[in-house]
């Protein structure tokens, strides 16, 4: 479980509500799940996500709930466009759809140009949104005890300012609870506690910036000068310190920050008396030279300190893989593959399975509980499976191997690329190093907190394009927020490249925009060179990242129009007897199913007919009408296999495009 950390050192207020969105859906659901259930499991709590819940109980230190509390007649426009880059951050299918009011308030907002949305709201829809947003973010034990949110949830509309007043007070109290709750079951050993450095930094790269090419020799690494060893150790010994505050005791394991791990790192945690840490079976076979998959279901010891490695499978498998399919079909593969292991390996298996613990329920439905209470039930009912906390494996395993050689490396791929080699990564390394620079010249506690703030990895993982987030300004902006006041806690000028964005852009969806009406033949087969040739393109990838499972089936996504029709034209490894779903959103939501074979084919949308073509491509006509001649229009395409969707692009959002007009006066 681990947030950055948000606070804008400014006005000292939570620049975004991360922490509190999940705060109210995850962080006491997870637990309560595994206690309702007798499932026996470790969580990492990282330190920086529990001093943030604790300072939420004041909602004032939060900027959005700040403004989100005020009653709407008196916002200004300014406020409601913050408000608004957040309302509608829930997931469509799973969060926005099941709540009929916030439906229509969604579908709403696609009538208008985005700069316009402040006004396309009454007061009473904008109080609607602002209630509704904050309830789909509300967890199944909210849902299910709590009798401000089951009423409201109940009442669905015409809120008021006192229903979101006592809503937030509910919601408060409820995060006071948390660390309490965790503390509580830790005490039954019903789980156990672990932590992380404190501000979630990559220590290997704190340690030494060059470890950054052991797994990855062709890596560009910044011309860092300072050791950043020292705050390496700080970031550990605060850790255990907090831990131990809000536990009454030492954490016996670490997850190392993105299970990050080298040499030094380990010796570290031994110095640091750890017990146990944990990383990714990639650094494993890094490690041994070579791949061997039943090798990571054993205990290995390094500079005294034991290993676990991740089941990268079955770990992915719950963060990103299962919740396309059907809760049975997931529960039986995890526990299918979970008896090939028990059959093939001798002794003990020991299977760690790991993941973030917060990002992807909101992709299943009702928050992840169906597909939890059939996987812990169908655990709990195999005698040959049993649920145990990474110390008590310690205490009763005594097949442990020893280690003589570590790989440096994280949690994905075994590298660093993540946050380590990209330009924009790079110049934030910089930025870094010469802060540390100036640090070492007037040290000070305040100026010292400041930096480890920065050295947290989420700073390095949104630079680049190899991840998505429309708030990635947002967080440029933190990042260098906390370098300039290593200079201001000093009273000290900083740096005028600070004020300049380290990030160029947000990764765009568009790869191309159309240059010219176009008018395909619709038989799934490109016949010329300029059949497409001004057509746009989207990037079905674009909201992915580096932990994308895989090459994707559809491949690439052209779109165009002329002053009748969009066309659209899938390129990818698609079958014959497949179905492709394309969802349309414009006033309303519009979905064509179009079921593959060879030919050209008609489907209706509303009075209208729209052609399509499969051959090497498929190509889609549809009538503008269908959209009622809106000037832009959402979209996402689905491929189907026996009723059961296979993959989604793009897979968290909509694909967003404007029909343009390419009427031209030409001049001589």
């Amino acid at each position: 479980m681990h947030q950055p950390y948000y606070k804008n050192p400014e006005d000292n207020r939570f620049e975004m509500p991360w922490v509190f969105l999940h705060a109210i859906k995850d962080y006491y659901d997870m637990p309560y799940l595994v206690e309702k259930f007798g499932i026996k499991a470790t969580f990492n709590l990282v330190p920086s996500l529990v001093v943030q819940l604790k300072e939420y109980e004041n909602p004032r230190s939060c900027k959005f709930l700040d403004i989100w509390l005020k009653p709407v007649e008196k916002l200004i426009d300014q406020e409601k466009s913050y408000l608004l880059r957040y309302l509608f951050a829930s997931n469509y299918e799973n969060m926005i759809k099941p709540l009929d009011r916030y439906y229509q308030l969604f579908m709403k907002k696609h009538r208008i140009d985005e700069s316009h949305l402040p006004q396309l709201f009454d007061n009473q829809e904008f109080l609607d949104l602002e209630v509704l947003f904050i309830l789909s973010w509300s967890g199944n034990y909210l849902r299910q005890n709590n009798s401000v949110v089951k009423n409201l949830l109940e009442k669905g509309r015409n809120f008021t300012q006192e229903d979101k007043e006592n809503l937030l007070s509910e919601l408060i109290k409820f995060i006071k609870k948390i660390t309490k709750y965790y503390g509580k079951l830790e005490k039954k050993r019903a789980i156990e506690i672990t932590t992380s450095p404190f501000y979630h930094p990559i220590l290997p790269l704190l340690i030494d910036i060059n470890s950054g090419k052991e797994s990855s020799p062709d890596i560009t690494i910044p011309p860092v000068r300072e050791s950043m060893k020292d705050f390496a150790i700080k970031h550990i010994t605060d850790a255990i310190d907090y831990h131990r505050e809000n536990f009454l005791k030492n954490p016996k394991g670490v997850w190392s920050s993105e299970g990050s791990l080298s040499r030094e790192t380990v010796k570290l945690f031994n110095d640091m008396g750890f017990v146990w840490t944990a990383t990714d079976e990639e650094i494993l076979f890094n490690s041994l030279g070579y791949k061997d998959l039943y090798a990571i279901y054993k205990i290995y010891d390094y500079e005294g300190v034991y290993i676990f490695f991740r089941d990268r499978y079955l770990s992915d498998s719950i963060g990103f893989r299962y919740f396309k399919i059907s809760e049975d079909v997931a529960v039986k593969d995890f526990i299918e593959r979970l008896r090939d292991i028990y059959n093939k390996v001798d002794k003990n298996p020991v299977v760690s399975v790991i993941l973030d613990g917060e990002n992807a329920w909101e992709h299943y439905k009702n928050n992840g509980l169906n597909f939890f209470e059939k996987l812990y039930s169908g655990i709990k009912s195999e005698k040959w499976i049993e649920t145990i906390t990474f110390s008590e494996v310690i205490n009763k395993n005594t097949d442990i191997l020893p280690l003589s050689n570590l790989k440096a490396g994280s949690w994905i791929f075994g590298n660093f690329k993540t946050w380590i080699g990209h330009p924009e990564k790079n110049t934030a390394w910089e930025y870094l190093d010469k802060a540390v620079s100036f640090y070492r010249k007037n040290p000070s506690e305040e100026s010292e907190r400041f930096l480890m703030i920065a050295q947290g990895s989420d700073w390095f993982w949104w630079y680049g394009d190899d991840h998505y987030t429309p708030f990635s300004d947002i967080f440029d902006n933190l990042f260098r927020l906390n370098l300039k006041w290593v200079y201001k806690s000093l009273k000290e000028t900083y740096p005028s490249y600070l004020d300049k964005p380290i990030k160029k852009k947000s990764k765009n969806q568009i790869v191309k925009k159309p240059t010219y009406y176009i008018k395909p033949k619709i038989n799934g087969e490109i016949d010329n060179y300029f059949e497409w040739l001004y057509a746009g393109e989207v990037d079905p990838n674009f909201d992915l990242g580096s932990m994308s499972l895989g090459s994707l089936k559809l491949k690439r996504v052209f779109y165009g129009f002329d002053k009748e029709n969009i066309y659209i034209l899938i390129d990818g490894l698609m079958e014959e007897g497949q179905i492709l779903e394309i969802k349309l959103f414009s006033e309303k939501e519009i979905k064509l199913a179009l079921p593959l074979k060879k030919g050209i084919f008609q489907v209706k949308c509303m009075e209208y007919n729209v052609e399509y073509g499969f051959n090497n491509v498929l190509e889609i006509k549809i009538p503008i009408e269908c959209i009622n001649r809106n000037k832009s229009v959402e979209f996402n395409i689905a491929l189907l296999e026996d009723e059961k969707v296979i993959e989604r692009v793009p897979v968290y959002s909509n694909f967003e495009i404007e029909i343009e007009n390419f009427e031209y006066e030409w001049m001589v």
